[in-house]
C-alpha cells in the first residue's frame, strides 16, 4: 500500500479548480479588475523595442492571459500600434499580424465565460496604417466593438459597426487574418 500511495503522490495531476485570478502571477500587461471580472490587455507596439523583445512580451501576455480564462466576463484590450514614422518592412507587419491572431485565437479557447470584448486602439494621429492590427478582432467568437483615441484629444470615437472605416478593416482581415 505505502508503494501505491507514493505513486499517487508522485503523479502530476492538473489541479480540478482553476487557479483564482488573485492567485495568478501579475504580469505588466495584464490587469485584472475583480469587481467587474474585466481582465485589460494592454498590446504595446511601441518604439524602443527590438522585435524579438516584442516578440517575447508578446508570447508571454498570450499564455499569461489564458489563465484568467475561466473568470473573465469581460475583456478590455487596449492597443497601443508602432509610431510609422518611415515605412514599416512586411516582415515586422507579418511579425504583428501573427501575434494579433494568437491573441485572438487564445480568447476564443481559453475565456469560456466571456460576454464581450472591448477594443481600443491608441493612435498618435489619425491613421489608418496604425488601425489595421484592429482587424484581427473579426475572428473573435463573441460581440465586440471598437474604439480610438487620437493622441492630444479628449474623446473616444467608437467605430460604426456598418462605416467606412469596419469596411476598410473588414477588407484587411481579408486580405492579412483570414485563414
Amino acid at each position: 500500500m505505502t508503494k501505491n500511495s507514493s505513486l499517487v503522490a508522485k503523479a502530476n495531476l492538473p489541479p480540478l479548480l482553476p487557479t483564482p485570478p488573485s492567485s495568478i502571477e501579475p504580469y505588466e500587461s495584464l490587469k485584472w479588475l475583480e469587481d467587474v471580472q474585466t481582465l485589460q490587455i494592454f498590446v504595446t507596439y511601441t518604439e524602443g523595442r527590438t522585435e524579438e523583445e516584442v516578440a517575447i512580451r508578446m508570447a508571454i501576455l498570450i499564455d499569461r492571459m489564458a489563465e484568467y480564462g475561466p473568470w473573465a466576463i469581460r475583456v478590455e484590450l487596449l492597443m497601443q500600434p508602432r509610431v510609422i514614422r518611415l515605412w514599416e518592412g512586411p516582415r515586422i507587419y507579418a511579425q504583428h499580424v501573427h501575434e494579433m491572431k494568437s491573441l485572438v485565437n487564445q480568447i476564443n479557447q481559453s475565456f469560456k465565460i466571456l460576454r464581450r470584448v472591448n477594443a481600443q486602439i491608441n493612435l498618435d494621429y489619425a491613421n489608418f496604417h496604425q488601425m489595421k492590427l484592429a482587424a484581427a478582432l473579426f475572428s473573435l467568437e463573441v460581440d465586440w466593438t471598437l474604439n480610438y483615441h487620437v493622441e492630444g484629444t479628449w474623446s473616444f470615437i467608437k467605430i460604426d459597426p456598418e462605416g467606412h472605416l469596419m469596411r476598410r478593416l473588414r477588407g484587411v482581415y481579408d486580405r492579412d487574418f483570414s485563414v
